[in-house]
């Protein structure tokens, strides 16, 4: 009976003694590389909607890869990107228009990259957008949107520092020109 309990208890032992010194019992808080991380941006896309020609939005990215959109009204939107609401892209309340010199009408024009004119009846109507189509920049436009700010079709949400950069490029008269002149 000795023996039996000494063989038991070198086997728990022993047991003990490998559970400390593998991996599987770290807990999640002692390994960053267990930790799942989430970056948020501001971010815009040009796919038409029935508010606007804008969708605006934040958008949250897990470390994980998985992305996940909350929709903003232009409102909100302005509220959030000058930090006179609180929000999970703006948490330190930073007047983002003022610090990258960005006037807000500049998102109002946005428009003009996806329409050659206004495309609905009113006041504007008779204002001319900057794209090579009707309804939808041309090959050599679309071939630039996506070489310089990695935009590539109007469902995409355009985010971070490529959408701030869009929005203030948007604003230049000669960026304007050149952009209008790729056929």
């Amino acid at each position: 009976m000795k023996k039996i309990i000494i063989i038991i208890s070198i086997l728990c032992l022993s047991e003990i003694g490998f559970a400390q010194n593998n991996n599987i019992f770290i807990r999640k808080e002692d390994n960053p590389e267990l930790k799942v991380t989430i970056d948020a941006y501001f971010g815009i896309s040009l796919m038409t909607q029935y508010n606007g020609f804008i969708r605006y939005g934040y958008i949250q990215i897990k470390s994980t890869g998985e992305t996940k959109i909350t929709y903003l009204s232009q409102q909100q939107f302005m509220q959030q990107v000058t930090g006179q609401m609180v929000s999970k892209a703006n948490p330190n309340k930073i007047n983002y228009l003022e610090q990258k010199e960005i006037m807000w009408q500049s998102f109002e024009n946005l428009w003009k990259i996806r329409y050659a004119e206004y495309p609905y009846d009113g006041p504007n109507k008779l204002e001319k957008g900057w794209a090579g189509r009707d309804m939808a920049p041309s090959e050599a436009q679309w071939k630039f949107l996506k070489q310089y700010y990695g935009y590539s079709n109007f469902d995409q949400f355009l985010y971070g520092e490529n959408m701030w950069k869009l929005v203030k490029d948007s604003q230049d008269p000669a960026w304007q020109s050149q952009y209008s002149s790729l056929k």
